[in-house]
């Protein structure tokens, strides 16, 4: 028995000793990568770079940049977990072959035909456009925005730290953009489309995401005003604009602003019917109501079916009445009160009666949406209170109860 057991530890001596110790070369870690062989590839250059004779040759980070970005692409789903993180080990070793390289000279490997060369700046090229039509495809095709984004912020890791150019980098951050935009990541959405213009790029949507973030989402409408005023600048001829910064300005309060853009551009397009409205809208808060009037009727002599500027024109009528109702409301029972109280009321009348025509025509239009209508009928009905005129507050009553509107 011990003489078996001393047979078996002597064979097994033997074969350890047979077993010689990996020796790692370059041209055998890339035999490895051509042939498939990715892991036999990773393990040659993880032995490469510690390595005295290799470990500081250029060529040697250049392959393990080759084979790390391999396990990160690859879809054989045995070779998919050989690394953790394998494409930031990838871009760390083409970094370092850059800087062990000679200046001016570009790594590269033979091609599939054995005769022309891929360069180490084509194969980065090719890498990062593999994100980038990734990242577009999750994005258009799979609806999955989080997902795209991991794709192409490893195409920005790829292009950002280990290319000198990059062909696409403006698609890349627009893209890049547009999925955070969609993922409701608000803050990196507008840092990608500010590096997309940055980098030359020339569309308005990348203002647009950036307008809509601030105005909406981030409730910041002065950095807004100054995404629109610089999409004005850098794209005159977008007529959009113009009115999304007439808006934005009296959001902001910023009357006078508004009035002298809005003259402005008046002046280079006078049928513009939506200009002649918001002046109209901008006059009528600063109480100039004639003015206001005028510039509603502008409007409408532009387009005689724009339902908005009809009842706003309507609305300035309806500022007497309003302020006559108010001065009823608010008289006592005293002797002298209840001898204004008659007078009052026929003012009253008299300006309903001057403001329900411009309701009138109002109601025959096309109205944006129920709620308009609902408003529009309200009004009506009140002002029919008014003049006793029980046929037409019958009429608006049932089509107010037509609409879910109970008394």
């Amino acid at each position: 028995m011990k003489r078996i057991t001393l047979v078996l530890c002597l064979l097994a001596a033997g074969t350890a000793f047979a077993q010689k110790p990996v020796k790692p070369s370059n041209p055998k870690t890339l035999k490895a990568l051509k042939d498939g062989k990715v892991d036999e590839a990773k393990t040659l250059s993880d032995l490469a770079i510690t390595n005295e004779k290799l470990m500081n040759d250029g060529e040697t980070w250049y392959y393990r940049g080759l084979v790390y970005a391999t396990i990160d692409t690859t879809k054989v789903e045995a070779h998919k977990n050989l690394a953790t993180d394998p494409l930031k080990t990838a871009v760390e070793a083409l970094q370092k072959a850059e800087k062990l390289g000679k200046s001016g000279k570009d790594y590269f490997i033979t091609g599939p035909d054995g005769i022309l060369p891929i360069t180490k700046t084509q194969q980065l090229e090719g890498l990062a456009n593999h994100y980038l039509q990734r990242g577009i495809n999750k994005l258009q095709d799979e609806d999955d925005a989080e997902g795209s984004i991991k794709e192409l912020e490893k195409g920005k890791l790829v292009f950002e730290n280990a290319m000198t150019a990059y062909s696409n980098d403006t698609l890349s951050y627009f893209v890049l953009g547009l999925a955070n935009n969609t993922a409701e990541h608000w803050d990196e959405a507008i840092a990608a489309m500010e590096k997309y213009l940055a980098k030359g790029g020339k569309s308005k949507d990348a203002y647009v995401v950036m307008y809509q973030a601030y105005n909406g989402p981030k409730e910041n409408k002065e950095k807004a005003l100054e995404i629109i005023r610089r999409a004005k600048a850098a794209i005159p001829s977008n007529t959009d604009f113009p009115k999304i910064e007439i808006g934005l300005l009296i959001d902001l309060n910023k009357i006078e602003d508004a009035k002298r853009g809005l003259e402005e551009e008046i002046k280079k397009d006078p049928k513009n019917a939506t200009f002649h409205f918001y002046l109209g809208y901008v006059n009528s808060q600063l109480n100039q109501l004639e003015v206001a009037r005028g510039n509603f009727n502008d409007a409408l002599k532009v387009n005689p079916n724009y339902f908005e500027a009809q009842y706003y024109l309507a609305n300035t009528y309806l500022i007497e009445v309003d302020k006559t109702t108010k001065e009823i409301n608010n008289l006592g029972i005293s002797a002298a009160d209840n001898k204004k109280k008659p007078a009052l009321v026929q003012k009253r009348v008299k300006d309903s009666e001057t403001a329900l025509p411009f309701l009138e025509k109002a109601e025959k239009m096309k109205m944006p949406s129920k709620e308009s209508e609902v408003e529009l009928l309200q009004k009506m009905k009140l002002l029919y209170y008014y003049v006793a005129d029980d046929k037409n507050l019958d009429r608006v009553s049932k089509k107010l109860k037509d609409l879910g509107e109970e008394d």
